[in-house]
């Protein structure tokens, strides 16, 4: 032991002099691993032979007196242990957008973890649930699944078989530890879909947002098949052809997108045969018809659904898009699957613009009636993008804003930075082909 001892240190030093305060052992492996002996001890791992070499020593395990394991230690670092859940997949899905798109009926879950799971220790306490069913109404109810453990992969199998066309999640607990008995993972769900019924009316529904949706009619497939859906406008595609909207004609403006890849069951691409319908989602939380948390005033009655030409990387407006004022969504017939947007021209309407107060007296000592110096003149209701002009009567050009709503401030002098003079202004408002004028009175 003495001498065997003496072999390890050097090995012990050589590892762990990079970086020991961030580096912790580990047992990688530990059943008939031919590459060291060790005796586990209160805890912590005994050398009982060596380490590194081809082979454990058949000699050493006849004479040992206790049990031994053939096996081998590492240093490793320590942010390098128990990643949590690695991967998961099956044999016949697409992953895509976080999630795994068109799972056979029969087929299992895997779930990768970074380590060895110890069965023996683990509870995974796995729930299966379906989430909706090919008609993409929600069913949100249990279903029953059995677990198998292979090294490092949790084997999730349905009792019975998948239904078609349905959305399923799959949770597991975080008391799944390695072969050490540490954590592997904390609590996670995953998500997949199952193929689809070629017979039956089928509605897909992305999973970063369930609000997106695609309405597939019984028989636009002679087979089974199944789509992958993303809402990622982070790809290349999409921020190029984003790149390019202000040559477009009306600088239409981003709001959000759906990539749509269908899938036969060899896993080849698939065109529909009939029309389908995309629906695209848009905000209004306080339902005043424009667009939440856009950079202009875009109104929800300017929306229209584009599609990605792969040949020319431009947006092309599709004619004939629906608008549900109540559910917030625009829906799209489509016969090709490809990459959409909802896109919102730019507002141009001009009819609703306003400048008060009127008249500004800043010296009447009522700021709420007559405004003060600090405020100026206020000019609502803006369009989304344009210009704002004063003239004195005379038709004498006085100051030139732009449009930036919802509101924008006239602090009552000329383009010198000089207050005007009493008097009658006239202010004019253009966007687009659209004018508004109307009049203000200054009394100092």
């Amino acid at each position: 032991m003495k001498n065997n001892t003496l072999r390890l240190l050097p090995l012990v030093a050589w590892l762990a002099a990079p970086s020991p305060a961030s580096c912790g052992w580990d047992k990688i492996r530990y059943s008939d691993a031919p590459l060291a002996v060790v005796r586990a001890s209160t805890g912590t791992f005994e050398v009982s032979y060596t380490v590194g070499d081809a082979c454990a020593s058949p000699a050493m395990l006849e004479a040992d007196p206790s049990s031994v394991w053939s096996g081998y230690l590492s240093l490793a670092p320590a942010d390098a242990l128990n990643q949590g859940l690695a991967s998961y997949s099956s044999t016949s899905s697409v992953r895509s957008d976080g999630a795994l798109w068109g799972m056979t009926p029969g087929a299992s879950l895997e779930l990768a973890f970074s380590d060895e799971i110890s069965p023996e220790v683990s509870d995974p306490q796995v729930s299966a649930t379906q989430l909706y069913d090919n008609a993409g109404a929600v069913s949100n109810s249990s279903w029953p699944v059995t677990l198998a453990y292979s090294g490092q992969k949790l084997i999730v199998m349905p009792s019975g078989s998948w239904p078609k066309g349905s959305v399923f999640s799959v949770t597991f607990s975080s008391a799944i530890v390695d072969i050490n008995g540490s954590p592997l993972s904390s609590a996670a769900t995953v998500y997949f879909s199952v193929i689809m019924d070629h017979t039956a009316d089928n509605v897909a529904a992305a999973f970063s947002d369930r609000r997106v949706r695609v309405a597939i009619p019984a028989n636009a497939y002679a087979q089974d098949f199944f789509v992958s859906m993303s809402t990622d406008p982070g790809t290349q595609a999409v921020r190029d052809a984003n790149g390019r909207l202000d040559s477009l004609p009306g600088s239409p403006r981003f709001v959000n997108t759906v990539g749509v890849t269908p899938y036969d069951l060899a896993g080849s691409t698939v065109q529909p045969n009939s029309a389908c319908v995309i629906t695209l989602p848009y905000p209004d939380s306080d339902n005043d018809g424009l667009i939440d948390g856009s950079a202009g005033r875009l109104r929800a009655s300017s929306l229209s659904v584009w599609r990605l030409e792969e040949g020319s990387g431009v947006w092309e407006r599709q004619g004939g898009a629906s608008i549900d004022t109540a559910g917030h969504t625009v829906s799209q017939r489509v016969t090709h699957f490809s990459n959409y947007a909802l896109m919102a021209l730019p507002d141009t309407e001009v009819g609703y613009v306003y400048a008060s107060p009127v008249p500004f007296r800043p010296g009447a000592g009522d700021t709420a009636r007559y405004g003060s110096w600090a405020d100026g003149i206020t000019f609502r209701g803006l369009p989304s993008e344009g210009k704002i002009r004063i003239y004195t009567v005379s038709g004498v050009l006085v100051r030139q804003l732009e449009v930036a709503p919802p509101t924008v401030n006239w602090d009552v002098k000329n383009s010198d930075g000089q207050r005007v003079a009493s008097g009658v202004y006239i202010w004019e408002v253009t966007s687009g082909r659209n004018r508004k004028t109307g009049k203000l009175v200054v009394i100092k």
